[in-house]
Parts: C-alpha cells; sequence; structure tokens
C-alpha cells in the first residue's frame, strides 16, 4: 500500500516530466489538443509498472523528492506564466550556495542541521519572506511560505526544511538560468 508521501512524490516526478516535455520545442508547437493528448499518454504511461517499478518510480528512485519550490516552478511553467522568477532563483542560489558546501563538509558548520526545526532559521525565513513581501517578490513569498506549511504538516519523508525548500535539481537550474542571464547581460554591455 502507498503511504500519502509516495503520492506526491510520483506525483511530483510526473509533473516533472510532464512539464519538460510540454516545454519542448517541438511540442509546444503542436496545438493544445494534441499537447493534452501527449500529456495524457505521458501519464499513462508513466504510472504503468515494468518488471518491479513504473516510470515515475523508477525516476524518484533517481533524482528523489522534488522541493515545493520546484513543484511552484513547474506549475506556473505548465500553465505559461511569464517569466518572473529572477527574485526567487537569486535565493535558490544564495541558499545552494550555504547549503551543499557546508552539508557536504566543507568546515565545521553543518547547515542542513538548520533544517531540522532550528529557531534561528525559521526565524531568517521569516525576515525572508517579510522583506521579499515588502520589495513584492511574490514566488519567494509563496515558494518560502509553501515549503514551511508544508514541512510543519509533515507533507514529506523529510522532517528537514531545507529538503522542502530546495533540492540539487532546482539549485542547478537557478544557478544555470542566472549564469546565463549574466553572460547575456555582459554581452549587451559589451556591444
Amino acid at each position: 500500500m502507498m503511504h500519502f508521501t509516495d503520492i506526491t512524490g510520483l506525483a511530483g516526478v510526473l509533473l516533472a516530466v510532464v512539464v519538460l516535455a510540454l516545454r519542448l520545442p517541438v511540442v509546444a508547437r503542436l496545438p493544445f489538443h494534441h499537447r493534452a493528448w501527449l500529456a495524457g499518454a505521458l501519464l499513462i504511461a508513466l504510472t504503468i509498472p515494468f518488471a518491479a517499478l513504473s516510470g515515475a518510480e523508477f525516476v524518484r528512485g533517481i533524482s528523489g523528492d522534488l522541493s515545493i519550490t520546484t513543484l511552484l516552478l513547474l506549475g506556473l511553467a505548465l500553465r505559461g506564466v511569464p517569466d518572473r522568477q529572477h527574485g526567487l532563483l537569486v535565493c535558490v542560489a544564495g541558499a545552494a550556495f550555504v547549503l551543499y558546501p557546508f552539508a557536504l563538509g566543507l568546515g565545521m558548520f553543518d547547515s542542513y542541521r538548520l533544517g531540522f526545526g532550528n529557531l534561528w532559521f525559521v526565524a531568517w525565513l521569516l525576515l525572508l519572506v517579510l522583506a521579499a513581501w515588502v520589495w513584492q517578490y511574490t514566488l519567494v513569498v509563496g515558494g518560502v511560505s509553501l515549503a514551511v506549511l508544508a514541512w510543519s504538516v509533515g507533507w514529506y519523508e523529510s522532517g528537514n526544511l531545507w529538503d522542502y525548500l530546495l533540492d540539487p535539481w532546482l539549485s542547478i537550474y537557478a544557478l544555470a538560468v542566472l549564469a546565463k542571464r549574466g553572460i547575456s547581460l555582459r554581452g549587451k554591455r559589451s556591444v
């Protein structure tokens, strides 16, 4: 019997695969009803078990559960919301630089431990959300608020708030998009 956390983790993987497939340039040019059929066929194909695992379970086994922030961005991409994610991507990139090097052993400080309910970490997130709200970065407010809400009700198997806020895939995406924007801005300035 599947647990609630398994269902939500698999749903996140299904959402990611469908959004990535629909965002392919060749697929994006198709009429809406063809894209809808393709999305339905992908969902069915990924849930059919082959041997012991379905395609979605296999991908989840490799990638792990996607963070709430990733799911928020995937949902916005599915709806075709215009690109207003710069503030959120800057926060994700900054958090990735704080989390991953220290969690992987750089120095004596383990930033991952903060996610197990450290009061100062939660207070810092509250200050971040308040500042983002004042500066009207609604995606930062929404992403952090949804992640903290999901963490407080135990949405995933993990009890660490970092796992709700970001994941390696989101961190790589944020760093790549920000690097691409930086390179394009630098190119425009030199012309």
